[in-house]
Order: C-alpha cells, then sequence, then structure tokens
C-alpha cells in the first residue's frame, strides 16, 4: 500500500513512468533424481531457482538447520469422499458436518502415526521440538536432515540474493508416505502481501459522508479541496481535457457501507449477520482497533460493535518482522480495510480478527488453523495472496498441499474460507510492469493462491456504479488503466513510444485544453482484478460453467467465484489511524470484496438458519440464475461512451501550478483488466458475478437448498 495517493515514484507515477519497462524472468529449468523404490517423493519440494547453474556450494553438514514437516490425512480417500456428500447442495448429507474433535478422530493422524513420524525423525538426528495436529519441528545439523529427507542442502544463486535449498527433491519413507504432506523451513520462506491499495488523501478532522438527497448533482468536496461525485457521472469534470472522445467526470466519493448494503440487499430485518462469527485472518494487528472501527462507525451513519462483538487475538511480542513482509503499520490499514467492511456489511455479526505473527505462510497456517481447529468462526476472510509461478520460487506444490488440507478441514468443519482473488489481472510479467499490487517476481500468467485452491471460495472486484438516487446503476470488471494530466508535448512523447495501433488511437483520442492532455492514452494498466485458470483440476462443482479445457489442456480450476465492488478508482470508505490521527480515506483492492462478502454469507446463514460452509458448490448451483448480476466489461446500462472516471486528490501543498494539476487529477478508463475479460455468464475476471439483492431473499426463502 502507498502511504500517499499522489502521483509519484514509487506510487502510480512510476507505473506511468515505466510503461515501456519491464523485465521478463524466465522460470529456471527443472531437473529430478529418480525416486528411490522405498521412499516416497515430496514433487515439486525442491523450489525452481535450485539448479545445477545457479549452485553456490553445499551447506556444511554441521550447520543446524530448522525445518516444518506438515501432516496428511489418515484417509485421503475418505476424506474426499465425505466432503463432495457435505458440501453438494443436491446430496442427502448435505451440511452433515463434523465437529472439530470428530474430524480429529476420523480424518487427522492419530497418537500412533505421530510416534512412527517422530521416531524416523529422532533415528535421522533430528531434534523434534514442536508436535501439533498440523506440523512437527525439528531442528539438527544438515547431516541429519539430509539423512532424514534424502536431499542434502545447498546454497544457490538468485536475482535477490543467496537463498538455501534441497539440492533434489525432499522423500520420506514409504511407510511414512501419507503421513508427512510437504516441509518448509528449508528454502526460501513463502510470504503473502495484502490485496489493498489507499487510494484518496486522507481527511483530517474526518468529515462524516451522508447519502445525498434524491435528485443532487452537485458536486463534493473534501476537506483538501478534492472533488468527487455524489453519483457516477454526476459531475462532468468540466476545464479538464475530454478523453476517449467525451468529457469525463469525476469519480465518486468512496463508497460507505449503508450504500453498499442498499447495493447488494444487505442490512434488512433478517440480514444483519445475528447470531455468526467472521474471522478475519491477517498478519500482524492495528494497536488502535476496534476504536478506530467504533468511530468509522459513527462517521458514516452506521453502530459501533457492541461489547464483546469483537474480539482479537495479536501477540506482539511473537511478531517476526523482517525484509519479507511489509511492516506491521503496511498491514494496519489492510485490517481496518477487513473490519470496517465485514461489519459494514454484517452489522450484527460478531468479528474474530486473527493477527498472524508475519506475513510468512507458517505464521498464517497458524492463524488459519487456530479458527478451524476450535471452530471459532463460520467464514474465514483472508484480504492477502502469492503467486506460485515467480522467481525466485518459494511456493512449493507440497506445501500447496497442506494449505489444501488445511482448507478441506475447514469444509468438513462446515467453515467457509474466502480468499482474494488479487489485484493485478492475470498476474502476468506484462500486468507487473505496471500495476502498482503485482508481483514483480511473477514468471507467468496465474490464478493467485490461496485464491486459486479448490477448496476455497475466490472473491473477485468490480467497479460499482451507483446513480443519482443512490440505487445501483450497474457493475463492469475492476480493471483501471491510468493516463496523467500532462503538457501536450509529453502526451505525444509518451503516445509515440507505444505500439503503432496505441500511436493511432492516441492521436484521435487525445484532446487539449490550454496545453493540457491526458497522457498516455490508452494509459497504461494500474490495478485490475485477479482470475484465470490455476494450478489444480477442474473441481466437480465447476463444470459447465468453467472452460472445458481441449485440444490437450486439461480443464483447470479457475477464478474467481464470485465478485463484488473493490475498485481502486471507485474507492470504499476506510477508518484508521496512521501517524497518530484517525483519518478517512479511500481503499480499493479485492481486499474489499473479500469481507464484503464473507460478511454477505453471514447474513445469508441467518436468512437460513444454518451454517453454509463450503460455498462454492451452492453458489454454482445457482450460477445463471437472479441471484446474480452478470457482470461484463461494458455493461448496457452504462450506456455506449467510454467508462471514464477523473480521481481529484486535491491541490497539492507543496507543488507550484501548473505542475500541481499533473499531481492532481488522474484519469482512469474502467472495465480494462489486464488479460482478463468479463463477458455474458461465468469469466475469469468476475466469476458467477455479482449477488444481486435476490441472493438473500432466495436464502430466506429456500433456506439456502436448491428445489
Amino acid at each position: 500500500m502507498s502511504a500517499h495517493p499522489r502521483i509519484r515514484p514509487g506510487a502510480l507515477g512510476a507505473a506511468v513512468c515505466t510503461a515501456l519497462l519491464g523485465t521478463v524472468l524466465a522460470s529456471p529449468a527443472a531437473h529430478a533424481a529418480a525416486p528411490s523404490p522405498h521412499r516416497h517423493t515430496l514433487s515439486g519440494s525442491r523450489p525452481g531457482y535450485a539448479t545445477a547453474g545457479a549452485d553456490a556450494g553445499a551447506v556444511p553438514a554441521d550447520q543446524r538447520l530448522t525445518a516444518r514437516l506438515y501432516l496428511g490425512s489418515r484417509d485421503p480417500g475418505g476424506l474426499a469422499a465425505f466432503l463432495r456428500q457435505v458440501t453438494d447442495p443436491h446430496s442427502p448429507h448435505y451440511r452433515h458436518f463434523l465437529t472439530p474433535a470428530a474430524y480429529q478422530r476420523r480424518f487427522a493422524l492419530g497418537p500412533a502415526e505421530h510416534r512412527a513420524v517422530a521416531d524416523w525423525l529422532t533415528r535421522a538426528g533430528l531434534t523434534v521440538t514442536r508436535d501439533t495436529a498440523h506440523y512437527m519441528d525439528v531442528s539438527g545439523p544438515e547431516r541429519a536432515v539430509r539423512q532424514a529427507l534424502g536431499s542434502p542442502i545447498h546454497h544457490y544463486r538468485t536475482a535477490r540474493g543467496t537463498v538455501s535449498a534441497p539440492s533434489g527433491d525432499l522423500s520420506v519413507p514409504s511407510s511414512l508416505g501419507t503421513e508427512v504432506v510437504a516441509v518448509s523451513g528449508l528454502s526460501a520462506p513463502a510470504a503473502a502481501h495484502p490485496q489493498s491499495h489507499r487510494t484518496t488523501t486522507p481527511l483530517h478532522p474526518p468529515r462524516p459522508p451522508h447519502p445525498r438527497p434524491s435528485g443532487t448533482s452537485v458536486a463534493d468536496a473534501d476537506d483538501t479541496g478534492a472533488v468527487c461525485s455524489p453519483s457516477f457521472g454526476g459531475t462532468p469534470a468540466t476545464g479538464l481535457p475530454t478523453a476517449y472522445g467525451a468529457t469525463p467526470a469525476y469519480a465518486p466519493c468512496p463508497y460507505v457501507p449503508a450504500q453498499l448494503r442498499h447495493a447488494y440487499g444487505a442490512g434488512g430485518a433478517h440480514a444483519t449477520g445475528k447470531g455468526t462469527t467472521i474471522a478475519i485472518v491477517d498478519a500482524y494487528g492495528s494497536p488502535t482497533m476496534p476504536a478506530d472501527a467504533d468511530r468509522y462507525a459513527r462517521a458514516t451513519g452506521d453502530r459501533p460493535f457492541r461489547p464483546g462483538q469483537y474480539r482479537q487475538r495479536v501477540t506482539p511480542k511473537d511478531w517476526n518482522v523482517g525484509s519479507a513482509c511489509a511492516p506491521p503499520a503496511s498491514w494496519a490499514g489492510e485490517e481496518a480495510l477487513d473490519v470496517d467492511m465485514a461489519h459494514g456489511l454484517a452489522p450484527d455479526a460478531h468479528v474474530l480478527y486473527m493477527g498472524a505473527d508475519s506475513c510468512l505462510d507458517a505464521d498464517l497456517m497458524d492463524a488459519e488453523a487456530t479458527v478451524i481447529d476450535h471452530r471459532l468462526a463460520d467464514s474465514i476472510s483472508n484480504s492477502w495472496a502469492e503467486i506460485i509461478h515467480s522467481d525466485p520460487g518459494h511456493l512449493t506444490p507440497d506445501l500447496v498441499n497442506a494449505w489444501n488440507l488445511l482448507f478441506e478441514q475447514a469444509a468438513a468443519e462446515g467453515i467457509g474460507v474466502y480468499f482474494a482473488a488479487g489485484d493485478c489481472g492475470d498476474s502476468s510479467p506484462g500486468a507487473a510492469e505496471t500495476g502498482v499490487n503485482c508481483d514483480p517476481k511473477t514468471t507467468a500468467a496465474q490464478a493467485d493462491f490461496p485464491s486459486g485452491s479448490p477448496w476455497v471460495t475466490s472473491v473477485g472486484g468490480t467497479t460499482l456504479a451507483l446513480d443519482r438516487h443512490g440505487n445501483y446503476a450497474w457493475e463492469t470488471s475492476m480493471g483501471d488503466e491510468l493516463s496523467v494530466l500532462t503538457d501536450s508535448t509529453s502526451a505525444a512523447r509518451s503516445s509515440a513510444a507505444r505500439s503503432s495501433a496505441s500511436r493511432t488511437s492516441a492521436s484521435r483520442t487525445s484532446s487539449r485544453t490550454s496545453g493540457k492532455a491526458w497522457g498516455p492514452l490508452p494509459g497504461v494498466f494500474a490495478f485490475g482484478g485477479g482470475g484465470g485458470p490455476s494450478d489444480f483440476p477442474q473441481p466437480w462443482y465447476q463444470r459447465g460453467h468453467t472452460p472445458a479445457g481441449g485440444h490437450g489442456t486439461p480443464a483447470r480450476r479457475t477464478t474467481p467465484d464470485v465478485a463484488m465492488e473493490g475498485d481502486g478508482a471507485l474507492p470504499v470508505l476506510v477508518g484508521l489511524t496512521d501517524g497518530g490521527t484517525f483519518q478517512l480515506v479511500g481503499f480499493g483492492g479485492t481486499s474489499a470484496a473479500t469481507p464484503a462478502f464473507a460478511a454477505l454469507q453471514a447474513d445469508a446463514q441467518q436468512e437460513t438458519g444454518h451454517p453454509l460452509g463450503f460455498a462454492n458448490p451452492l453458489l454454482y448451483a445457482l450460477g445463471g440464475s437472479p441471484v446474480f448480476r452478470d457482470v461484463t466489461d461494458h455493461p448496457a446500462a452504462a450506456g455506449t461512451g467510454p467508462l471514464t472516471a477523473v480521481r481529484d486528490y486535491g491541490p497539492s501543498p507543496t507543488a507550484q501550478a501548473p505542475s500541481d494539476d499533473q499531481q492532481r487529477y488522474v484519469l482512469y478508463a474502467l472495465g480494462r483488466d489486464y488479460g482478463l475479460h468479463a463477458v455474458p455468464g461465468y469469466d475469469d475476471a468476475t466469476g458467477l458475478g455479482s449477488p444481486s439483492p435476490a441472493y438473500l431473499r432466495w436464502m430466506r426463502r429456500t433456506g439456502g437448498i436448491p428445489r
């Protein structure tokens, strides 16, 4: 997240300045040793960067190492069969969930299996330092790790420094092939990133926004002097250059929960989340929660948390703060966004904030497992993501398997797990050249993870437009191309540097007002909802809805599943304390959509009177029905003109005119996700679409069971 929204190096200005720059990182070639008949190989446990050409030598045999061994299920086949029965809305066993204790007895490893794993590790010379239901932590010299896991540990040179890794895939004795599913800690750690972006200038002091009266068309201005519109297209940006053949309008003022509840049908007498608990898993924790959430609720006309309605589990003394993670202060904005959206769309639901000790997978999995093992919530909202294909790679297939087993346990217990689909379009190297929330280490177009897991609900983003009466107008895919206000010469230079097609378009559409123009046109990709095919086979519930594959290409699990408002150009309002001062700030990202949909599911659970559990089979059973709004790149209700919005960040306190205008105004072309397209029916930009008010009405009428 950027600390300030102005166009400058390191933020959106860097995206424009580097539009023509970027290096596509090549994925290192893989090599694998032949498996031993007496060993079970953990396929993919050697990361891609561990190549012979990058080898910097063996780790000394007496160097002490630590590792974590993730444990499997005692009955993987039985678990798969049970999950199909309990999550299929057409099954007679639908929603016959297990308690955590029953899950442990039926599917988790028992004491005998734990002893067998511990004995094997001890015989190899390792010390078991922690033994839990999900993993064992071990330590010992490299020679003992090599003996136990079948591979030496070497140092490898990467573009981002020298890191260690197994020189071959790790393995375990064949007799323990189902007991141990993954090993972490011997290579570069897997780390996640928040999927949000601060997009407006903070208000000091906060000014409570209010719904505008019917028929109003008067622009609003905050205490910084920035102009926003009370509705989409309601305030033309007169005096600024035209773009894409039309006069753009100022972007709407950031949305507040009351507007979102009205748009999606939440917040009625029976749709407030009463009797449910939403868990939020992020890294670290803000020292000013929940006071910030209560202050935000009052500022936006909502009710603060009741005593005991908000709980949190954070342990600052155990935080692992290092270079792999954004600092705790950066994650505080993510926490505020998640809590505000969860409480805003399910105002009577309990909210449990679980702050992991870092953004590393090991700590995030611990936080997730705590909720699942004790069934502390009905749903878990996760507004963070990582990628599988990167250089250097860190998220190995065996670690992915460990994550999926945890999500399967949640499904067995009737817990819905929701993940942000990402803010980088198809997460390809092309998107990463300019996308502000992209991982620059990406090596291929890919669905983000854990969003791509077949056992979580992937929540994508939309751009929501309200009319002048405050009613739903339309939605398009969350995808923004950015242009800035510049002089004619600069605009011409930017356009000339683009492809011939882009140059032709720019010469037609760039207009100049008093020597000013938007440039470049078309703009550069800045922000977009994530999605696309994942590394997993197409799950049964997506058959008939997502691409079937063909020509030698297997059908894949495709994301997202559903989508809601999250665009950075038309953000939601969030309240947080930053630098000792409480602020109201606009935030965008699938980080906004994910807790909002988890909250909508809490409302749906209240409507049905039953835990919903893993949502996807039911969602796809309802695909194509009126409970979803079919979102497209250019909705018919938006008319035939270009979908654009000007975000006004207010006058700079330091810059001198006329350069001040370049810092102040940003033009967004909407509905232009990178590599993804919202088309009629299911698509890889918005999934099944966004929930309509009919969604909660259907839940109440049917109890959430298709007839």
